[in-house]
């Protein structure tokens, strides 16, 4: 039962159809200025977030509410609202014609993250594909 929830209320709002194509890898950055926070992997469907070394030493920072364990290795399925919601929606024509222009497929969160995923209004954080 608790799968079936999260896997409805997990998902940001017109993300429901994006999954990866098969073979899809990425390698992302989390940064804070010029703080390293944390790496985001993508590889045999199973996306993963890690704090970096640098930021568990670091006593001034707080964790990210949606990963409060700086010790632990975070894995998942689906790509976490956190980062999801830097995609925007695929409904606005003018984001249609990037994607397009990128030749990169609606339905890869992987290739949409590297070409939206830079900066978002939603938080302060840099994420930069490697």
């Amino acid at each position: 039962m608790l799968e079936k929830l999260k896997k409805i209320l997990w998902k940001v709002d017109g993300m429901d159809f994006i999954d990866n194509p098969a073979g899809s890898k990425g390698v992302f950055q989390l940064k804070y200025g010029k703080q390293l926070i944390g790496i985001l992997t993508y590889e045999d469907n199973q996306w993963t977030f890690k704090y970096s070394d640098e930021f568990r030493i670091e006593k001034g920072l707080n964790p990210i509410i949606d990963f409060p364990d700086t010790e632990k290795i975070y894995t998942n399925e689906q790509l976490w609202p956190f980062f999801a919601s830097r995609i925007p929606s695929l409904n606005q024509p003018f984001q249609l014609k990037k994607i397009h222009k990128a030749n990169i497929k609606q339905d890869d969160s992987v290739g949409l993250l590297r070409l939206f995923g830079n900066e978002t209004i939603t938080n302060p954080f840099r994420l930069l594909a490697l």
